[in-house]
Parts: C-alpha cells; structure tokens; sequence
C-alpha cells in the first residue's frame, strides 16, 4: 500500500501540491474522454428549423330551430332544425434538424489554460533543480516555444514588436537561472509558488496591456503548434508504460506465473501489439473501420495513469525523484492533456490524427523494440520466475538509448510509410486553429483564408471543410455550403454533415439529391434519430406518407431531443385526420381519430412550444380534452412572435380562450413587429376577451372586418356572425337568471356575458338611473344596438334613455330607424309612450326658463 500511495510521508506542502496536480490531471483526463466520446457534438449543435402550416377544424356547433333560423337566415330556410358548424383553423409545425456550428467557448479556452499554465509552473519549477546540461537543454526548449508561439501578435502598447516574447523569457528565464545557480536551497514548493506568482503575472500584464479582444484565444491558437510537439514527446516517453505494465502483472508475487510468466508476457504482449497493428491499419485507411477498436486516447489515458507508478524506477539513475521527476511529469501530463483535450473539443481533425499516429505509431515501433528489449535482457528471469518489473530498467545487456534509437528510426518509417502526412496535418490543424480565432472575431473572409489553406493541407479533413461550408451559410452562399459539406463527407463522415448538406440541396430545389443523401447518411449512422427526423420531414412533401410516419417514429427511438419527432408525429397526424380531398396522400391512409387516440400522443407532454402547439391543435381537431403545459414563450426585446410562439400562442388560445392572453395578445399587436400574424393575432385576441367581455370581442371582429374587406378577414367574419347568432339561442338562459341580479358588479357581469338580453338590459338600465347614472345605462344599450340593428325593443330601450339623457336629437333619429323596424301598431304604441316623455321634457324645460 505504501508503493501504491508513494507520497504518503512527503511532508504536508509537498504532498499538498502533489495530489493537487494529479487531481488536476485527473480532470483533465476525464474532460479528454468526455470531449472525445461526444466528438463533433462539441462545437456543432443541433437546432431545430419549424416551418408553419395549418389545418381547417370545426370550433363550435349551433344547432337552430326554424323559427330562429328564419329570423336569422331569411324566410327561404324550410328545414324545422339546422346545424352551423363555426370554421376554424389550427396551426401545425414541422421541424427539421439543422447543424449549427458554434464559436469556441470561453470557458474552453480558460480551462485549456488554467491546465496547460499549471503544468509549465511545475515544469520551470522542476528544471531549475536538474544539472547544468539537462537546464540549459530545458530552458533552450522553453525559449523555442516561447519564440514560435508568436507572442508579438497581443500588440503590446500597441506595438507589433516581439515585446511579449521577450519580456516572458527575460522575467521567467532570469528567474530560473537565479533559482537554478544560486539558490539550491530553496525547496520545490516555494519553487512552485514563485512561478506561480511569476506566471499569474505575466497573464494579466499581458491582458491588460493587449489592445486585441480575444487574448487568451488568441495566444491559444498561435502556440498551438508548439504545445503540440511538445505533447507529441511526452506520448513517446509514454510508449512503453502499458507493455512494462504487462511485466509487473506476469512477474508480481500476488498476480505472477512463476517460470511461466515469460510465456504469458510474450502472449499479452503479442496481443497488445496485434491489436496496435489493427489499429495502425485503420488509421491509415487500410482495413475495415467497422470493426470495434480501442480509442488511442483511451490507451494514452492508461499510459499516462500507469506512469505515475512507474515514474520512480524509470528516474532511479537519472533525476531526482521528488525533487524533480514527479513534478516534470506531472507538468508534461498536464499540458499534453489540456491539448489534445482542447484539440478534441474544437474537432480539429487533423490534429486529432497526429495525435492518434503519435500515440500508435510509438507505442507500435518502440513497444515492439522494447518487447524485444525484456526479452533478450530478462529472459533468465523470467524463467526462475523472479520479479522482474523490479529491474526492468537495468538491463543486462541492451541498453535503453538502443531501444528509443531503433524505435525512434521505427516511428519515423512509420510516418514515412504515410508520406509524412502527418506532418502536413499538424500544419493543417494549426491552420484550423487560426481558422477558428478569426472566425470568433467575425472576420470571416481571414478565417475563410485560413480553413482554405488546411484544405490545401489536407485535403478531407473533415474540420475545414465544415467550417467552410457555415461560413458559407453565414454569408447567404448556399451553392458553396452544399460544396464544402460534400467535401466534409470524404473522409470522416458525420450525422451533422450530412444534414447540412441536404439542407443545402433542399434549399436549392434539388429535393431528390436532399433525400439520396439523407438516405446514404442513415445508412451510415442507422441510429441518427437527427437524420431520420429530417428524411421524414422530406417524405411529407411526396406522395409516400407511409415513409414519412416510419421515419418520424424511428427518429422518435433514436433521438436526443424526442420532442422533435413527436411534434411531427402530432404534425402528420393533423393533416391526415383533416385531410379531406381524396387526392391528398395522407387521406388515401384512411387514419380514424380513434386510431390516434391509440397513440396516446396527447398524453405525451413536452416542454416545446411546437411539441405542445400540435398536441393542442390536434385536441382540439379531436374533440380531446387534456391538459394544457404553460411553456415559456421567451419573446425578442421587440415581441416579434416566431412562428413557434405565434402557433403555441394562437391554438393555446383557441382552445381554452384563457382571458388572461389577452394583455399579452394586445401588446403583440400594438407593437406593429407581428404583421404576418396580424389578422391572426385579432382574431385571437378576440378569442380570449369573449369570455370576459362579449361586446369587446365583437368590437374586435368587427373593426377588423370593416377595415379589411379581403378574403384575409374571412374567419373573423364567419366568427362574429356565428357569435351573433348563438347570442339570439342564449337568450332564454340569459333572461331565467334576471332576477337573481342584485348589484352593480353582478349586472355588469351579466350584460359582460349577455349583452344583448332585453330583461337583463331593461332591469340594468333602471337601476342605473335610478342611481343617477344613467350615460353607464345608455352604454350598454348603445353597445348591444351597434350589432343588434334590427331589434325594435333594443331600439325603444335606446330612444328612451335617449329621452332620459335629454338627448332629444338622438331620440328622433332613433324614432325614425324604429318606424322601418316594427309594425304599424307597435309604431304607434310606443310613439304615444315617447311623446308623453317628450311633453315631460318640454314642460321641465318651460320651467327653468
């Protein structure tokens, strides 16, 4: 137990400072499996593009006596009952997924260097302790990196001077020296905290004094060249930890073979290596990528994990293990992983190879020599079944420095066999990188230059070329996109690519090469619920609905966000239960509503907007009650509606007519930014005010329909007759309850909801004057007149308060519409009524004069 937790009795700074950077290295190794696992779902997420549509809907159903129907209708209706049916509509939304590639996130670039830079203050820590030789070599290295990192691109001052560089490598490098020729007695934890402090302030010298913007990433993408190599050295240090692994598993007391443990090394061993070569061929395009492969990065994980353990045997004669070893190799694993972390997030492909041919082409070439190197060393060992692992790092008679030579000349072979491409895939990596920087600082036509020159580079690497084809789109070139995406698709194919690409063609009219494509991409990436959602969304615009259900369930498998699929599920199901010509596709299926009820795709909730404004509209087109989910709308700052709020805002609306969506739905249309849903938006405001204020929604339909005499305005037509009409079946309800009216609030709640009931108005208008308030009186009874011209009670009602209000103009005016409304006799009955209230009037006015 004490050789597996070795820095047990360091003292408490030491041991402090040691399980603080393993436990960062730590994370940064989980971060690189985790970046590695998602891939290109780092940078390029998937949002959701809706597209409008509608369906009729019966709203509402009166049903007409005759008697009714002729005072409605006109005298030619000769049924005894009719139905009318109020039309409506609801709105469905189809979505489809499209890739959109996101900027490098802040908090990437600051973790990427809040791990790189605590390695480099372990690493000049450390070297300031080695001999004078292994310094100077060190040192010449930093200040190599330091020049190539092009530092005089902060414009420190304002200057494009190398300043940058040489303020860094005067303050650190002097510091070093100093610590390293005269002051070997200060101990590696105050080491650490001077370049803590040293390296902290650089930092934010050269933060404050930069005149670019993006500092950090800036530095990040210009030195990424370097920090590479420098990981790239590191790894093939690594090379032979999982194999010197494989002898302390065969020759340890507790997990050993004995004499056998030559035989099982060599067949563990030979395993490992044959499975390297498998994935040396893959990598190099040479065998079926189909097959399942262990990930490099998963075997640098392992590697990097076994040498903290045997770090101490390898360093025995040559560096100071706890003053130097564990802190240069804490260091070292701490900016390797921070890159290849980094370089796995951005999806910088290239890279992303260079360090999978490092990681196979050094633990293949220089495992197989140092394979080679036990055996022939510890054979006599193996075979009296000692422990070897104790000496394996004192040969017998191959030395180490032959192994990393023959291995060395392997690697390069290697890379040889390979045209050194590698080589000009770092140099493409490293111009995605600068790609990356300036298209985060939006100076797309640079950052276009730079994606072009890693073409040049490598050709299908898959980074550019997507990154090429959202500079496109960004720039409205649709051709182009289409273009870069195909190219994206040479070599490392993705899901994302190949729905850019048949977005592309959609939007181009080549429908049929849209969904070729998105055919070839499912059968590549069967389980891309993504890709079949869209391929779905292509089969509704044909006459192949069948499909077009088969793939949205599919994608309703194997998508991450299910809300998708199933809106357009809710989508498919709309058009089909309305569909009612027999040359729709979707009405040759012959889907019942009870056949949707067996889905129980309304019992299925989402927090969506469009996910919850399909199950709505097919509630409602069902007859369904359910219960509906409050989603946030989350309106622009200028309450421009898009078209999923517009649908989740108008079918919400029509099916429940909540009141309290009328502020909101008045707001949107005072705004003057919802013209495309203008007339929609009226009539759904009117909606929501009817079971508030009867009179206010007609007042809406109305104004709006005076206005506008276009087909456009049908509906709210339709809407307000239908309304008027069912007002006259109400009647009788409405007057039943008069008499149980009794104050201010309760009379104004009822004409609220029957504004039109002679009792409720007749009993409203005298206790308003009864009250002196007798202009609220005339109100409603003006109201109920604007849409009730043809009733002669409301007209009488209106002459008299008229009279009442001295109004005497407005009553003669009223007396003469009366006369065309009602019968001779009912004319001359009420005119006796009106001049005896016309004599009062007079003879109060004789008085006061």
């Amino acid at each position: 137990m004490s050789s597996l937790i070795f820095w047990k009795n360091w003292n408490p700074g030491q041991r402090f400072l040691y399980i603080t950077s393993l436990g960062l290295l730590g994370l940064g190794l989980v971060a690189l499996l985790f970046f590695h696992y998602r891939g290109i779902e780092n940078t390029v997420r998937w949002e959701v593009l809706s597209e409008l549509d509608e369906i009729p809907m019966p709203l509402d159903t009166l049903k007409l006596s005759g008697s009714a129907e002729q005072a409605t209708v006109g005298p030619d209706t000769t049924q005894a009952q009719s139905k009318i049916i109020l039309p409506g509509k609801g709105y469905l939304l189809k979505e489809q997924f499209v890739p959109v590639r996101s900027d490098i996130p802040e908090w990437l670039v600051f973790g990427y260097w809040g791990i790189v830079l605590a390695g480099l203050v372990l690493l000049l820590s450390a070297v300031t302790v080695l001999s004078r030789w292994w310094y100077i070599g060190v040192m010449m290295v930093f200040i190599g990196v330091l020049a190539t990192s092009h530092l005089e691109v902060l414009q420190l001052f304002g200057s494009d001077k190398a300043l940058g560089f040489g303020i860094a490598a005067a303050l650190l490098g002097s510091v070093s020296y100093y610590l390293h020729a005269f002051r070997d007695d200060i101990t590696i934890e105050r080491r650490i905290f001077i370049f803590t402090v040293l390296v902290i302030g650089v930092c934010v010298f050269f933060s404050f004094f930069s005149k670019i913007q993006f500092v950090a990433l800036t530095v990040t993408s210009y030195s990424l060249l370097p920090v590479v190599i420098i990981a790239i050295g590191f790894i093939g240090w690594l090379s032979i930890e999982i194999i010197a692994g494989f002898v302390y598993v065969v020759t340890h007391p507790r997990t050993g073979f004995g004499k056998n443990s030559l035989l099982n090394f060599l067949f563990i061993t030979g395993l490992y290596l044959f499975s390297l070569l498998l994935l040396y061929f893959k990598i190099t395009r040479q065998t079926d990528s189909s097959l399942l492969y262990l990930s490099p990065f998963v075997l640098y994980v392992v590697s990097v994990t076994v040498g903290i353990w045997s770090l101490a045997k390898r360093t025995e004669n040559s560096l100071p293990f706890r003053e130097a070893a564990v802190w240069l190799y804490a260091g070292l694993g701490l900016v390797t992983t921070g890159v290849m972390a980094f370089v796995l997030f951005t999806d910088n492909n290239p890279l992303i190879e260079v360090f999978e041919d490092a990681i196979i082409y050094s633990q293949l070439a220089i495992g197989t020599v140092f394979t080679g190197y036990i055996g022939l060393n510890f054979w006599p060992l193996f075979k009296q079944g000692k422990a070897v692992y104790k000496v394996i790092y004192k040969p017998m008679r191959i030395v180490q420095s032959q192994v990393w030579l023959i291995g060395g000349m392997g690697v390069v072979t290697l890379i040889s066999l390979n045209r050194f491409h590698s080589i000009d895939q770092a140099q493409a990596g490293h111009y995605n990188g600068l790609g990356d920087l300036h298209t985060a600082t939006q100076e797309y036509v640079i950052a276009e230059q730079y994606y072009q020159l890693a073409l040049d580079m490598d050709f299908q690497n898959h980074k550019s070329g997507f990154s090429l084809a959202s500079l496109a789109l960004r720039q409205g070139d649709r051709l182009s996109a289409g273009a870069y995406f195909q190219q994206a698709l040479h070599k490392d194919p993705t899901p994302q690519a190949y729905a850019g690409l048949s977005q592309a063609l959609l939007n181009e009219n080549l429908f049929f090469d849209a969904v070729f494509n998105l055919r070839k991409g499912i059968d590549q990436f069967s389980k891309s619920g993504e890709l079949q959602n869209n391929l779905g969304y292509l089969y509704t615009r044909t006459a192949i609905a069948d499909s077009a259900y088969y793939y949205f369930e599919l994608a309703r498998q194997n998508s991450i966000n299910i809300a998708v699929p199933e809106t357009n599920l809710l989508a498919f199901w709309g058009k089909a239960l309305a569909a009612v010509d027999s040359a729709n596709s979707l009405s040759a299926l012959g889907l019942t509503k009870a056949e949707f009820k067996e889905t129980k795709l309304l019992e299925s909730s989402k927090i969506s907007l469009s996910h919850e404004a399909n199950r709505i509209a097919l509630a409602q087109l069902t007859g369904e009650r359910t219960q509906v989910e409050k989603v946030a709308l989350a309106l622009s700052s200028d309450s421009t509606l898009s078209v999923n709020n517009f649908a989740y805002l108008y079918n919400v609306d029509q099916y429940t007519q909540d009141t309290t969506l009328a502020p909101l739905l008045r707001q949107l249309i005072n705004t003057g930014n919802n013209g495309n849903f203008y007339n929609e938006l009226q009539l759904a405001h009117a909606y929501a005010e009817y079971n508030r204020d009867k009179i206010s929604a007609f007042d809406i339909l109305a104004a709006q329909t005076v206005a506008d005499t276009s087909q456009k305005v049908a509906l709210a037509r339709q809407t307000l007759q239908f309304w008027l009409l069912k007002e006259r079946t109400e009647e009788p309800a409405a007057t039943a309850s008069v008499a149980s009216l009794k104050s201010e609030s309760d009379f104004k709640e009822a004409l609220r909801r029957h504004p039109f009931s002679i009792p409720t108005l007749q009993k409203v208008t005298a206790y308003f004057n009864q009250r002196n308030q007798p202009k609220t009186a005339y109100q409603f009874i003006l109201n109920a007149l604007r849409f009730r011209r043809d009733s002669p009670e409301l007209q009488k009602m209106y002459i008299l308060q008229c009279l009442h209000l001295r109004l005497t103009e407005f009553a003669e005016d009223g007396l003469r519409d009366l006369f065309s409304l009602t019968s001779f006799t009912d004319y001359q009955a009420f005119l006796k009524i009106y001049q005896a209230q016309r004599a009062l009037i007079e003879k109060e006015r004789e008085s006061f004069r």
